[in-house]
């Protein structure tokens, strides 16, 4: 069976841990292109047995050092790609049998209905599917054409930038993202406080029905949400 003709970026950085589920999840797609900052576990490793093309978040960096500007990173990797669609994915997250199914459709297609995808996201808790939770749909636009964008933009919480007039539409399917235990996602979180650059503050639904993601999870969310709304307004007032 031919591999599905698009590029899936990925980030990398002592990653042993969750990589290889995540290269499990898109085995189907023709090119898997990771930018390692340096991992000095068993990242490597997996990367190369699954046939990804390696390059480095830095080039001519002496050792590893953290991203300070994820679009710019990201950015390399879509210089480079090999195939005009492109996915792109965090380390740890994964894609469902129907998500590759519906993204192969589109790339084959010769008139897909949009150029830029949102794919829907769902949370995993121990490897329980969460269907439910205030920040549901939880759609990102991930999966796209790369002649009809602009490139990454924003430091941290990157996002595609899409050509002017270029329209977006929404997958059907979803892929997953793992959460950890409540206090070590915080600590991720304050340190995307300590980098980020606000400019809006979002109100979600809190309430919906299916299996809800756990009360202590939604919580930590709108603390982080608090924050942020805080330092807008001290930087407004």
């Amino acid at each position: 069976m031919s591999k599905i003709p698009i590029t899936v970026e990925v980030l990398t950085f002592n990653n042993q841990s969750t990589i290889a589920k995540t290269l499990e999840s898109v085995r189907d797609f023709d090119e898997i292109l990771a930018l390692d900052g340096g991992s000095a576990d068993g990242t490597i490793e997996i990367l190369r047995s699954y046939g990804a093309r390696i390059l480095p978040q830095f080039p001519g960096a002496l050792g590893p050092r953290p991203i300070s500007d994820f679009s710019a990173v990201r950015n390399r990797g879509l210089a480079v790609a090999r195939h005009a669609w492109f996915l792109f994915v965090d380390s740890d997250e994964m894609l469902t049998p129907e998500i590759v199914h519906e993204i192969g459709e589109i790339v084959v297609s010769p008139y897909p209905a949009f150029r830029i995808w949102n794919v829907p996201r769902k949370y995993m808790i121990a490897g329980e599917v969460m269907e439910c939770s205030a920040t549901y749909p939880n759609a990102q636009p991930r999966f796209f054409h790369r002649d009809y964008v602009e490139g990454f933009a924003k430091p941290i919480h990157e996002r595609i930038m899409p050509r002017p007039g270029v329209a977006s539409g929404t997958l059907k399917n979803f892929m997953l993202v793992p959460l950890a235990a409540p206090r070590e996602l915080w600590a991720k979180w304050r340190r995307y406080l300590e980098r980020r650059n606000i400019n809006q503050f979002h109100i979600m639904r809190l309430f919906c029905g299916g299996r809800a993601l756990p009360l202590s999870y939604e919580l930590l969310y709108q603390r982080y949400n608090f924050v942020l709304f805080f330092r807008l307004l001290r930087r407004i007032i």
